[in-house]
């Protein structure tokens, strides 16, 4: 949260032909565009929208070389398995994801991720209470209808020790993506 994991991302694939590309966000995260990915400070690039890692594979064509899937945390369980998948076909995957939710615990599905990944690059916010590197998601605003997408005014980067977890008890997984 707030570390530049998507800055990281668009200037990995400036790099990329563009018609090689297939960027993917997640459709419930509508912060910013319906249509694309952004960073925090606006930068945006178009991406197609996806809603399960399934509808990830159907988009990846025989032309597409990179695939790059931002807000991985959101995704369902199969998420790794479309991963390795789509490099055995040849693919350069990049997905970038929060390690952990704001009640402190690990996504399953990245933690599977991340044993199956050939690099990981972890991208560290500094904490808005002291500025020490954040390691935590601290939730800023109460959780209304289970709807745990948000920006600066729900979420902020915390440290270990300005860290508290929400009030409320963790929501199953299977509802948090």
């Amino acid at each position: 949260m707030f570390s530049g994991k998507t800055t990281v991302l668009l200037r990995i694939l400036k790099a990329e032909p563009a018609e090689a590309i297939l960027i993917v966000k997640h459709g419930k995260d509508t912060r910013y565009s319906r249509t694309a990915i952004a960073t925090h400070d606006g930068e945006e690039c178009e991406a197609v929208t996806a809603t399960c890692a399934a509808d990830i594979l159907e988009r990846a064509g025989s032309a597409t070389e990179v695939v790059a899937i931002d807000e991985g945390h959101f995704y369902d369980d199969a998420l790794p398995a479309t991963c390795t998948e789509l490099a055995k076909r040849g693919k350069r995957v990049i997905v970038t994801a929060l390690d952990m939710n704001m009640w402190g615990k690990p996504f399953p599905t990245i933690e599977t991720l991340k044993r199956a990944a050939g690099v990981i690059r972890q991208q560290r916010a500094e904490c808005a209470q002291c500025g020490k590197p954040a390691t935590h998601t601290h939730r800023k605003t109460p959780i209304v209808d289970c709807n745990l997408v948000g920006g600066s005014e729900d979420f902020e980067p915390r440290c270990r020790n300005c860290w508290s977890p929400p009030p409320e008890p963790p929501i199953p997984s299977a509802e948090m993506a």
